[in-house]
């Protein structure tokens, strides 16, 4: 027994310095770490969609969305070519939705919704009071979400109230624009260092004073413009509860945003005549629900950000691939000048040209530009539309495929990767072709022929720009109404040169952020300047919008 108690306990060390010493530790790991994965690897019904697994096991696809976000879709999409995919993170899983078809049967989807990701963040973004915050996360919060996305927006998006919106931006726009070098003569141009922040305040401005009325927080104070644009920034970060030290710029915009918007609310500027439907309409939901003035001020300091950040960044990428291309300008000028000039003629003794601003107008005499604006819009739409499963959905595409969402995942759909997938928009789908569109949508010629990449039925398909079912942009037709009248009075009344020389050179794309839908130019536009002078004849011109 001595002999074997000496015996045993040699063998063991020996045995275990084998396996720290040789392949047979390696081997031995591989294998735990495989057991591990594979434990904390979700399980995947048959009909779910197909599992991607990321490089980095349990976090691969965390790193990608963080660092790419919503460029990653475009990523997966093309290295895959999936139509859609369940992506493992830690010990959860995630559907991304990448094709057009499925994309828009999700968008339809009433099983699919963004209510509980609006409940989860907005207590967090707005910061609103303890007492608010339980309220919305209570029994009600369903309710008082679906009054807000269903009946309060939609009804302050109806033709007359549209009207409205328009009648007051384009008036202040007119106003803007008419006196943008009205006293330099053809030969002397107006040196513009950023032409985005020129557009960003441009349609700050209209926007503030056609949303708010007679009392605009933003007309009062110059630097609650720039505290928007610097919370939008920061969305993300604010969205995730980081503290102060760490977000900084974000906590301070939001607080002047805060501090902004408050006194409108507290004397009910909202209600008054001159504020639109859309801040109305708004303030009296949230009232109703029992919101006090002051969480109703910190609610809505998402308002300007829905009514700009995408407006803004449209309209400069649309500015910038047009005036880049001064051959596609000249044809722009002569369908803007045949199709769109209502009145021009003298006024009490002024020059005053009035422009027609109708959708139908623009569809029927402007083609080539309402291609250039439906270009731009599948460019630079990244939107990733956000939802939880509230129960089993299942998803078809169309060759009759079926694929079952579980209750409680989270699903993205990305209309952005979509407006990338060549099997759609053909091999030059990267770049902006301003007469992809002609055609497209207006009852005339397909695009091309046939179904195939490119085609006109494949495009329509795939071109999802606003979203779709219940969660289409209730506000588009607002925010192009804007930018067409920019554009169409720059064309006809101004010559635009570069800043220095006579290159055109853009800027790049900045990350694509999950929190919008457009993307922005990188650096905030810096280095892409513009000269700007009157055109020869229309020298101190005045200008004015039929709608």
């Amino acid at each position: 027994m001595a002999t074997n108690g000496g015996v045993l306990p040699a063998l063991t060390a020996r045995g275990l310095e084998m396996v720290t010493t040789t392949p047979v530790a390696i081997a031995i790991a591989i294998a735990v770490a495989y057991l591990v994965l594979h434990s904390l690897t979700p399980s995947i019904d048959p009909r779910e969609p197909p599992l991607l697994k990321p490089r980095i096991p349990l976090i691969g696809h965390i790193i990608g969305m963080m660092r790419h976000q919503a460029h990653y879709h475009i990523t997966l999409q093309r290295s895959t070519g999936k139509p859609i995919a369940t992506l493992p993170m830690l010990t959860g899983k995630m559907y991304a939705v990448w094709d057009p078809y499925l994309i828009a049967a999700g968008l339809r989807s009433k099983s699919l919704s963004s209510t509980p990701h609006i409940i989860d963040a907005t207590p967090l973004v707005a910061q609103v009071s303890k007492p608010t915050a339980n309220l919305l996360r209570g029994p009600r919060g369903n309710h008082i979400v679906d009054r807000i996305m269903h009946h309060a927006i939609p009804s302050a998006f109806k033709p007359a109230s549209i009207q409205r919106l328009n009648a007051t931006a384009l008036a202040e726009l007119a106003s803007q624009l008419s006196t943008l070098c009205a006293s330099s003569s053809t030969t002397t141009k107006t040196p513009i260092p950023n032409a985005w922040l020129w557009l960003r305040h441009l349609l700050t401005d209209a926007t503030g004073k056609a949303v708010y009325g007679a009392h605009d927080p933003f007309a009062k104070n110059p630097a609650v413009e720039t505290a928007l644009w610097e919370f939008e920034k920061n969305l993300l970060k604010l969205t995730l509860n980081l503290p102060a030290f760490l977000v900084p710029v974000g906590h301070r915009a939001r607080q002047v945003l805060i501090d902004a918007l408050a006194p409108y609310y507290a004397a009910r500027h909202d209600a008054e005549e001159s504020a639109s439907d859309f801040v109305r309409n708004r303030a009296a939901e949230l009232r109703e629900a029992g919101f006090p003035d002051d969480d109703v001020a910190r609610v809505e300091i998402m308002l300007p950000f829905a009514a700009l950040a995408n407006t803004v960044p449209l309209l400069f990428w649309l500015f910038g691939h047009v005036f880049s291309r001064p051959e596609l300008v000249r044809r722009l000028r002569a369908e803007v000048e045949e199709g769109l000039v209502v009145v021009s003629g003298k006024e009490q003794g002024e020059e005053v040209v009035v422009l027609s601003m109708t959708a139908a107008a623009m569809e029927e005499r402007c083609p080539l530009l309402m291609s250039c604006y439906r270009e731009t819009l599948r460019r630079t739409v990244h939107q990733v539309s956000t939802r939880t499963a509230l129960q089993d959905t299942v998803l078809t595409d169309r060759a009759g495929r079926e694929y079952l969402l579980k209750k409680g995942s989270v699903v993205q759909l990305a209309i952005g990767a979509s407006h990338a997938v060549e099997e759609y928009w053909g091999p030059d789908a990267d770049e902006f072709r301003p007469e992809r569109f002609l055609g497209h949508n207006s009852g005339g010629r397909k695009a091309e022929d046939g179904d195939g990449p490119g085609s006109a039925k494949a495009m329509r398909a795939a071109f999802q720009p606003f979203g779709g079912g219940a969660h289409l942009c209730p506000g588009r037709n607002f925010a192009f109404a804007e930018m067409m009248a920019v554009m169409a009075t720059l064309l006809l009344g101004y010559e635009v040169e570069p800043l220095e020389g006579t290159e055109w050179k853009l800027p790049g794309f900045a990350t694509r952020s999950v929190i919008d839908a457009v993307t922005k130019p990188a650096k905030h536009g810096e280095g892409f300047g513009v000269r700007i002078g009157r055109r020869q004849g229309w020298e101190g011109v005045r200008w004015r919008y039929e709608l």
